[in-house]
């Protein structure tokens, strides 16, 4: 039973999302019966990628869009949870990742304060071994991004304080270096210096999406806009 709706759900997945999704959940609550969890986390992780990347059709309403995004960042928890009772910390991260970027840049309104919590959470983690150590920066300058994109320029520098007590190497590496320097040009005002730091970050590492999309929000902060819906609007520099 379990190995038809496997099957049967990898058949739909081009051509009917939907009922993949139906019959990988039917496989997911039987493989979870059997104790077979990690194949269960597996299966839970490409329900929430069907969901992420289902674009629908054109004529289908921005709530339906908001629905999938939640459905995508309930079955990436589902993972994480089972990844992690598999002790499976790798594939827990990467499921926790997701969830915090659909949190803060998926969801209208975006959960800021849950994902600045998820990211600290996956750079402590990242702390405990040192193969993974060297990761932890990039999470925590995410963190303190969604504080700044939250408004909360008094967090984002408790965030930091945090941090540099965790790794004291983050005040000294870039990403420690422009969190500070972005916290600065917000409790001044100061738009002409947000511009600067973004692109002397941008130039040696490049901005992707995500914290792009952030420093939109927080340069609209600085600007004093209420917001919007289009972030290429906005010139970062």
């Amino acid at each position: 039973m379990i190995l038809v709706s496997v099957i049967t759900g990898a058949s739909y997945k081009s051509v009917d999302p939907s009922v993949a999704i139906d019959k990988y959940q039917s496989a997911i609550s039987l493989l979870c019966d059997a104790g077979r969890l990690m194949q269960a986390a597996k299966l839970s992780k490409q329900v929430a990628e069907l969901f992420e990347n289902d674009e629908g059709t054109a004529e289908e309403a921005d709530v339906d869009t908001q629905r999938r995004i939640t459905l995508a960042i309930e079955n990436y928890e589902q993972a994480a949870e089972l990844y992690g009772t598999e002790q499976s910390k790798s594939q827990q991260s990467q499921c926790l990742a997701k969830v915090a970027e659909l949190c803060s840049a998926g969801l209208d309104p975006p959960e800021l304060i849950r994902a600045a919590q998820l990211y600290d959470q996956l750079g402590r983690q990242c702390l405990e071994t040192n193969l993974l150590k060297f990761n932890a920066k990039g999470y925590f300058l995410q963190s303190v991004l969604c504080h700044l994109a939250n408004g909360d320029s008094i967090g984002a520098s408790q965030a930091i304080t945090r941090y540099e007590n965790l790794d004291y190497t983050f005040s000294e590496a870039r990403e420690g270096n422009f969190a500070a320097k972005l916290i600065e040009s917000v409790e001044n005002f100061d738009p002409e210096g947000f511009a600067t730091v973004c692109f002397e970050f941008d130039r040696i590492s490049k901005l992707d999406p995500w914290k792009t999309s952030m420093l939109v929000k927080v340069k609209r902060s600085i600007d004093g806009q209420d917001g919007g819906d289009d972030d290429d609007e906005v010139d970062l520099t």
